[in-house]
């Protein structure tokens, strides 16, 4: 019976013994552009399981990490014995919509990755009263649907085509007005503009290099047609 005790004892003592050897104290995080690094480390390193590296490296070995709703993937690894280092692969936001003061930022399906009082550098917008409601890792629901598939199409093929454009804008039409630096371009209601898109690659291009500036109408463009920059005077 002395015996057992013993060797329970035994076993407790270096069960505690590992866990403050290798308890983890720091968490350090790359690939963070739009989240604070304590909170990605919060939210990767949630189980209790984390607190130490051996029970923390097979917990996420055998796939039990938690799911992080803004991130594609990431990687866990150790350094030494008491730190932890989370790369984080975040999901692209591809564009941006300012609704009722405040900046609603969405990946390419639509779904909203970041709310923010402020504005995002370098992310373009959208100007549109058809937002109904959003919430932070679900999909965008506006008032019209049609707008919405506008709406995606234009952000995912502007971002693909490396197209530079700092805002667009609906009429009561759908019609839309797209601004690219000091150029503005309208097109007409469709729920794709990869003919358009691929056309004003080239041109919005040659047009900056030159520094051209005007208006272009191509609401009633066919494929291979001319495009005609009205500049400004």
């Amino acid at each position: 019976m002395k015996k057992v005790i013993g060797i329970s004892f035994g076993v407790v003592g270096l069960l505690v013994g590992l866990f403050f050897l290798f308890q983890i104290k720091e968490i350090t995080v790359e690939g963070n552009t739009f989240y604070p690094a304590d909170e990605v480390g919060e939210q990767v390193m949630s189980s209790i399981l984390d607190h130490n590296i051996l029970t923390s490296y097979v917990y996420h070995k055998i796939g039990g990490g938690a799911k992080i709703p803004y991130a594609n993937e990431y990687e866990i690894t150790y350094k030494g014995l008491h730190t932890a280092h989370i790369k984080l692969y975040e999901k692209s936001i591809v564009a941006g919509i300012l609704y009722s003061g405040q900046y609603v930022y969405f990946d390419h399906e639509g779904y909203v990755l970041l709310v923010t009082q402020e504005q995002e550098p370098d992310i373009p917008l959208f100007e549109t009263e058809n937002l109904t409601k959003f919430g932070l890792y679900q999909m965008l629901a506006l008032k019209d649907e049609k707008q919405r598939t506008q709406l995606l199409s234009l952000a995912n093929l502007l971002k693909y085509y490396k197209v530079d454009w700092n805002k667009i804008s609906f009429d009561e039409n759908n019609q839309v007005t797209l601004e690219c630096e000091n150029i503005t371009i309208d097109l007409s209601e469709k729920e794709d503009y990869d003919e358009e898109i691929v056309a004003l690659a080239d041109v919005l291009k040659t047009a900056k290099e030159k520094g051209l500036s005007g208006t272009i109408d191509m609401t009633d463009y066919h494929v291979k047609g001319d495009i005609i920059l009205k500049q400004n005077k």
